[in-house]
């Protein structure tokens, strides 16, 4: 079954409207996108990534698709609901352990299915996002830009003569962080660059007297189908280390969230480390839930 698979670099024109007919068959299926933010850029040749197709004789949609990120020494593996155990998603972890020996493999959703073909590969979880949510008919914000400034902080949006700022603080804040630290101006740019991005909705904390950035709330919202409400999402929030516990965490949530609601969203998602009790905890407390989660595999 692997002896068709191939590899390749940036995936062709071709290739890349194959491998989008195989996420969208997935999707509808299994009801979770097999792809992050970073695997759809390198599909489309804006990141590097090796990457693994294995075509279905006889249709324009393959059987399966593998990508490594050598950058996060990370891989995701896809397999056709159709063609599935039969070896497929084996073969191509096989392909990817020749380029990376112990690979992290992530499983968005973490559904049993991955569960289990984690299980029978000898991979281990060693990672966990959870995957919260935000009714905003059941819990609207009700605050004023007032309520929400802490003393001595100002909350405005984003100019773009605050882009080298915004890379600093994001690199401090997330300084452990496995991808999000990481982020240079370019990945800054790239991101800006995408049809959802609004100045607007990148909220800034500024201290009052010294004009110093101390944290940011991304906003992101988009429409998952065609005529469907937007959804929100608190796409990144940071703040410097040493800003911690003045409430400036609390605040950008807020008025990101005011400013979502504002732009119709009902409701707000986020993505956040299982691991960071403070943090998760924080999310609770401002009426998040969490709905699923992913993991990572090694």
């Amino acid at each position: 079954m692997s002896s068709s698979t191939y590899r390749t670099g940036a995936p062709t024109h071709t290739e890349r409207t194959a491998i989008d007919a195989l996420i969208d068959e997935v999707r509808a299926a299994d009801g979770v996108d097999p792809l992050n933010e970073n695997a759809r850029f390198a599909v489309h040749g804006q990141r590097p990534a090796v990457h693994w197709i294995t075509p279905n004789p006889g249709s324009h949609r393959p059987r399966g698709y593998a990508q490594w990120d050598p950058e996060t020494q990370s891989a995701i593996i896809v397999v056709d609901p159709a063609h599935r155990r039969q070896g497929i998603g084996a073969a191509l972890l096989a392909c990817i352990r020749k380029v990376c020996a112990e690979p992290t493999v992530w499983a968005f959703g973490n559904l049993p299915e991955a569960q289990s073909f984690a299980a029978h590969e000898g991979l281990h979880e060693v990672r966990r996002l959870l995957i919260m949510r935000r009714d905003l008919h059941q819990h609207p914000s009700t605050l004023s830009v007032d309520d929400m400034e802490p003393a001595g902080v100002v909350i405005e949006p984003f100019r773009p003569d605050d882009l080298t700022a915004l890379v600093e603080v994001n690199a401090e804040a997330f300084a452990d962080h496995p991808e999000q630290g990481d982020l240079t101006a370019a990945d800054f740019g790239q991101r800006m660059e995408q049809p959802w991005f609004d100045p607007e909705g990148l909220l800034l904390a500024h201290d009052d007297d010294s004009g110093r950035l101390l944290g940011y709330h991304w906003t992101k919202i988009e429409r998952r189908d065609h005529g469907s409400a937007p959804v929100g999402e608190v796409y990144a929030l940071a703040v410097l280390p040493d800003a911690a516990g003045r409430g400036i965490g609390r605040a950008l949530l807020a008025a990101g969230i005011r400013w979502m609601q504002h732009q119709g969203v009902s409701e707000v998602i986020l993505y956040v480390e299982a691991a960071n009790a403070r943090v998760v905890e924080m999310y609770r407390s401002a009426n998040f839930v969490t709905v699923s989660s992913d993991a990572s595999y090694r």
